[in-house]
């Protein structure tokens, strides 16, 4: 069993690199309906809820205290902000803290800091935020969807925030693994691409950081 498990790890960090492509898509669910309920799987299991809202409470609201002041210039005069998939609300908390108002979107609800909401379909009026801020790019089934929707909802020069794991399998949750950046850049049609970054959160694994401006 170790050695199949670290044969698959040196595919996934050396071997996929090459033979995937800069983007790879698994496409393993019959319908969407199977995606959300194995989304869900993640979302709802209890002892990751209780870890999230105890033991790691902290380690979480440190590391987005971290994240925003790494992206402090772009927080300036940002009066509404969105965090799309918050789980239990860490990066809102945060954002609560430095004065701006905020709420997150996932899968189930996590009061009082995430409302229940899909990503690649969001119940909100075009250009209603001008912040908006997600780390699950490698749970989203349909990326051009979700990007999207993040640009539609996102006002005219305001900011996006992208954390995203490159290079990295992931988990059984994830539905893509992004071995370069430039598909996901290129998806951004409607923003400027302003930041594009190598970062390091010990808190939730995420190595590159991209920020885009809406046009």
């Amino acid at each position: 069993m170790k050695i199949k498990n670290y044969i698959k790890k040196i595919y996934y960090l050396f071997i996929s690199k090459y033979f995937d492509g800069k983007l790879k898509l698994f496409n393993r669910h019959k319908n969407y309906k199977a995606y959300i309920d194995k989304q869900l799987e993640k979302t709802l299991d209890p002892k990751r809820i209780k870890k999230l809202k105890n033991e790691e409470w902290n380690i979480k609201v440190e590391g987005f205290r971290n994240l925003f002041k790494r992206n402090e210039e772009f927080l300036e005069n940002i009066k509404n902000s969105i965090c799309l998939g918050s789980r239990t609300g860490h990066e809102v908390f945060v954002l609560r803290e430095l004065g701006i108002k905020s709420i997150g979107i996932d899968l189930a609800e996590f009061p009082p800091y995430t409302i229940k909401g899909d990503i690649h379909n969001l119940e909100f009026d075009d250009e209603k935020f001008d912040l908006i801020f997600t780390n699950i790019l490698d749970h989203s089934l349909y990326l051009d969807k979700f990007i999207s929707e993040m640009q539609r909802i996102c006002v005219k020069n305001g900011n996006i925030i992208i954390n995203i794991q490159k290079n990295i399998r992931g988990d059984n949750y994830s539905e893509n693994i992004i071995n370069d950046t430039t598909p996901i850049i290129q998806m951004f049609k409607n923003s400027i691409l302003i930041k594009n970054r190598k970062i390091k959160n010990t808190f939730d694994e995420m190595n590159t950081e991209l920020v885009f401006r809406k046009k």
